[in-house]
């Protein structure tokens, strides 16, 4: 997690390591790529969502920008990077011949914006923030709509004329019937009105009881799980996904199990290390520090 520069000032580049081992697969992941003006921008994953347009995308309306809230970034382009390191292992073991990989964070993030990107060059619209609603208009209703509860939400999403009947069917109030909702085309032309009137139908309401009775009738709807919901979901609690530990410090906590099931190999949950806690069998065992240089880095507060 080194800022521009570093490796090279302590001589860890891929030129440097590849003379100790010829077939080393190295991967450097800049945030704007190891060329180009922002070859030395130092960032974080939220300025990248900036950088690559994705803010210009988000909030609930034309001229309403909300930026992401979370550095998708960071888990997003970590999964890209463990591809290509993956893909250069596989060439190693072909050729036995290794390689640097430099993937530009900033560029492996920007292909999210490809259809408001298309759309730009080609029609030359310019991409605004549209809420809930559906990108290209497929889906109306779509959207969050509020039940029962502090902050308790559903999602809805109705493609087809007949789950639009459904669902009316399900609402039973007179605006549900009128003409004009039963199609697509007049649905989405008076979308704005017709969530509105389905987020006052949904509001008084218990959210999962709604949804499983919606789902029934053949309309896509789910809750909006938050924290507390997480932790108590019969389908979550089914899955074991998450358990209990203790902590090296003494207490229980709750953590994520391990979300990849195998069948041969067994997976668990551990808590995270402890500050220092590897150390000792990492310098002394691995890299061989005696006891005295070892003593001077802790004095000095280079390891902990």
């Amino acid at each position: 997690n080194f800022g521009p520069g570093v490796a090279e000032r302590n001589e860890l580049r891929y030129s440097d390591l590849v003379r100790v081992r010829p077939d080393l697969v190295m991967i450097s992941m800049p945030a704007a790529g190891g060329g180009g003006p922002l070859a030395k921008v130092r960032t974080y994953g939220n300025a990248l969502a900036s950088l690559t347009g994705l803010d210009s995308l988000t909030g609930y309306g034309p001229g309403d920008v909300i930026p992401f809230e979370q550095p998708m970034a960071d888990a997003h382009n970590a999964m890209l990077g463990a591809f290509a390191v993956l893909a250069a292992l596989e060439q190693r073991r072909r050729t036995g011949e290794g390689q640097w990989i430099e993937q530009s964070q900033q560029e492996g993030l920007s292909h999210l914006i490809a259809p408001a990107w298309l759309d730009y060059m080609l029609n030359g619209r310019v991409g605004d923030p549209l809420g809930n609603r559906h990108p290209l208009g497929q889906a109306v209703p779509h959207g969050v709509f509020p039940v029962a509860g502090a902050d308790q939400w559903i999602a809805i999403v109705v493609e087809e004329d007949a789950e639009w009947r459904a669902l009316a069917d399900a609402i039973g109030e007179p605006w549900a019937k009128q003409d004009r909702y039963a199609t697509h085309a007049g649905r989405l032309a008076d979308q704005a009105a017709l969530q509105s009137k389905l987020a006052d139908w949904t509001r008084p309401q218990v959210g999962r009881a709604l949804c499983e009775r919606l789902q029934a009738r053949g309309v896509a709807a789910t809750p909006l799980l938050d924290m507390p919901s997480l932790s108590n979901d019969p389908h979550f609690r089914a899955r074991e996904t998450f358990v209990e530990l203790t902590n090296p410090q003494g207490f229980r906590e709750t953590v994520y199990a391990p979300f990849v099931k195998m069948s041969r190999s067994r997976m668990r949950a551990r808590p995270g290390p402890m500050l220092g806690q590897d150390n000792e069998r990492v310098l002394k065992g691995w890299l061989g520090i005696d006891e005295a240089r070892y003593a001077e880095l802790v004095e000095k507060q280079v390891i902990y």
